[in-house]
């Protein structure tokens, strides 16, 4: 496909789930031939401090290339760059959670859902892109004029892989040890984890729950984390891990999680080879798959070329 693809994303290696999809989404599209580059909204301020002319392989390229290209995909906007003036066609990347989305504006905050219900009538906006299938529906409901399409999540398969279980939780490792690193959100958090945890763990001792990406206010969450901790079954708690969670995830033997989408963690921690269980289908008694049982499972839900081979069919059809 002879075409110039400029995807406009905030360059936050390691420190963003939005942009590490985007980056595996387009180095996947460049290994199929197609001239797909990362182009910074935010570049001329500097905002993240990433100085780098690409990232682990991907070229990251300047406006004077974006404004010549033939698509412009809006990951993290691009109103405000240069591509904001010009008549290219655009597909809007949608890779927030809708319900927290709706949360947030109501709370005051980011007029996200605002935002989508106005670039329904943006004639320059050609293809709308979830990433989650359980999405598309309240996709369809903002955008009636524009087509909606889902395409499968990435995780990058070398990135993320099995290896020496060598991590251990600052000493505070068990028989079992589980993980939750569900991000403190609007629509979710880790209420339903710790809350399932916390029972299933009274009868199975030994067992420990490890939580990352913990705030410094955990509000009426610290009374729950008491409780655990006073049943002897909490181990290790810390705030963001932005290095070092692929160690935990080989050394985990499961992680737990509230959302039923696929979400980064599931992504990541099942190609680690770790098993994930979402609330609803955490078992009474706790069934082994073998890591490399769940590591090909990865391989075939979350490939990047298959997420890359759907992107570019819509590409296609513009």
């Amino acid at each position: 496909m002879n075409i110039k693809v400029a995807h406009s994303v905030i360059v936050t290696p390691g420190h963003s789930g939005l942009y590490e999809t985007t980056r595996e989404l387009v180095a996947s599209l460049r290994v199929m031939g197609v001239d797909s580059r990362l182009v910074d909204p935010d570049i001329a301020d500097k905002f993240n401090g990433y100085k780098g002319d690409s990232d682990r392989g991907v070229p990251i390229a300047d406006w004077d290339w974006a404004v010549d290209a033939d698509v412009v995909v809006s990951h993290s906007g691009y109103e405000g760059s240069p591509c904001g003036k010009t008549d290219q066609p655009v597909i809007l990347c949608c890779h927030g959670r809708p319900y927290n989305s709706m949360m947030i504006e109501g709370e005051g905050g980011a007029a996200i859902y605002s935002f989508m219900y106005n670039k329904n009538a943006d004639d320059r906006i050609k293809a709308v892109v979830t990433f989650w299938s359980e999405h598309v529906d309240f996709h369809r409901v903002m955008f009636p004029d524009k087509p909606v399409f889902c395409v499968q999540s990435p995780v990058d398969l070398v990135e993320w892989c099995d290896g020496p279980a060598k991590y251990q939780f600052n000493g505070k490792g068990g028989n079992l040890n589980v993980v939750c690193t569900e991000t403190w959100r609007q629509d979710g958090g880790p209420w339903m984890p710790l809350n399932v945890f916390a029972l299933w763990a009274r009868d199975n001792p030994g067992t420990k729950l490890h939580l990352y990406a913990v705030p410094k206010n955990r509000g009426g969450y610290q009374a729950i984390l008491k409780r655990v901790e006073a049943d002897g079954n909490l181990g290790e708690v810390l705030g963001w891990v932005h290095k070092g969670m692929r160690e935990i995830y080989r050394s985990a033997d499961a992680v737990l999680v509230g959302n039923d989408i696929d979400t980064r963690t599931v992504r990541e921690a099942a190609a680690c080879g770790c098993q994930v269980f979402k609330v609803s289908n955490w078992p009474d008694r706790f069934p082994r798959r073998t890591r490399e049982q769940v590591r090909r499972s990865a391989e075939k839900r979350f490939n990047p070329t298959v997420s890359a081979m759907q992107f570019k069919q819509i590409l296609g059809r513009l």
